[in-house]
């Protein structure tokens, strides 16, 4: 019998980090298990309607579980005021004695705790909780008491491919391929990016500066500013599919200096990865686990630009330094894949057959 799974998570558009992975979550579900979709999604065109649509849905979701007993509740936790309405689902699922799964994808609420995050999780600690990274867990279950039996870490990783070997640095002579890719805002570290590369200019580092990603109208400015002064820079906005990974390819060096308080697990970081790219980040979230094994260095928000400028001027005088470092990368990259493939694959057995997860 094909397990009935209720998922209830946002769905692209609009398109981020956490709607695609609860999209690739859905379509790994939807391969073994019928699938009820509850998009939570905000619509902006639309928004009274939206509004309405969303309060609509856990009455159809009441609706499911009257009507079905074998329906699982996968439920991807919002990590603001949605939560209100992730309640609604949940208290349904309580009532009807549903086993339910929380994925959890933001540090909101290990960060800045509230009286409904208190509220939520005492209703759901005994229920099974995916999380990014085993600090993430750890910290949810101090904060709020979870059953540690309960929480089961499943990496972003689990989506991607095997990563591919990576691009061989070039001529001991030859400057340095460094990139940024995000939505590019201040908040992602649009401002520490440039100041890297003024310190690599002034060190007398070689170097290419590649940077991608759509650009928010309030950053539009300091961004063109930026590049009017900045040298060897170029701006090739937003990128998809084979060119977001030619992107990656031609880089050494992913610099990705956030000041996202609440980052988790950048999708971006993984990407930079499997292709053997090394990465240098702001130490926040899930990202100093990401770049274990000599993967990357993770470093406090105060030091990225020395740390990220010494860590370059070290790869270009020594390229074998650099070409480990790729390798490492790659290597890391495949490693946590690896790991959160077999996670995720018991994880949906146990839905499928709703066994309580097991701790790998």
């Amino acid at each position: 019998m094909s397990r009935y799974v209720a998922f209830v998570g946002p769905l692209p558009p609009p398109v981020n980090g956490f709607s695609n992975v609860c999209a690739m979550m859905l379509e790994r579900i939807g391969t073994t298990m019928q699938v009820d979709v509850f998009d939570r999604a905000p619509r902006m065109r639309a928004r009274v309607y939206g509004v309405l649509q969303q309060l609509a849905r856990p009455a159809r979701y009441l609706a499911t579980c009257v009507a079905r007993r074998d329906a699982v509740l996968y439920l991807a936790l919002s990590g603001g005021r949605g939560q209100w309405l992730d309640l609604a689902y949940l208290l349904i699922g309580k009532l009807f004695r549903r086993h339910i799964y929380l994925h959890h994808h933001s540090f909101v609420y290990i960060n800045s705790p509230t009286r409904l995050n208190r509220c939520l999780f005492a209703l759901v600690r005994n229920d099974a909780h995916i999380v990014l990274s085993a600090r993430m867990g750890a910290a949810l279950t101090g904060i709020y008491g979870l059953n540690p039996d309960m929480v089961k870490v499943v990496s972003n990783a689990a989506f991607y491919d095997a990563g591919e070997d990576p691009r061989q640095p070039g001529e001991d002579a030859a400057p340095l391929h460094v990139g940024f890719l995000s939505n590019i805002t201040f908040e992602k570290g649009l401002v520490e990016f440039f100041s890297i590369l003024r310190k690599l200019r002034q060190d007398g580092v070689a170097y290419r500066a590649h940077i991608a990603g759509p650009c928010s109208p309030e950053a539009r400015q300091e961004l063109d500013r930026q590049l009017r002064t900045a040298h060897d820079v170029e701006y090739l906005g937003p990128l998809y599919g084979a060119q977001k990974e030619q992107f990656y390819r031609q880089l050494d060096v992913f610099l990705f200096p956030t000041n996202y308080v609440n980052e988790a697990e950048p999708l971006v970081i993984y990407e930079a990865l499997r292709q053997g790219v090394h990465v240098i980040a702001c130490d926040r979230g899930s990202i100093a686990e990401m770049l274990g094994n000599g993967a990357g260095l993770a470093v406090g928000r105060e030091e990225i630009v020395e740390s990220a400028a010494a860590r370059l001027a070290q790869f270009s005088d020594d390229r074998d330094a650099l070409a480990e470092a790729k390798r490492r990368s790659i290597q890391q990259a495949n490693r946590v894949r690896s790991a959160s493939r077999a996670a995720l694959e018991n994880l949906l057995v146990c839905m499928q057959n709703n066994y309580e997860p097991v701790r790998l």
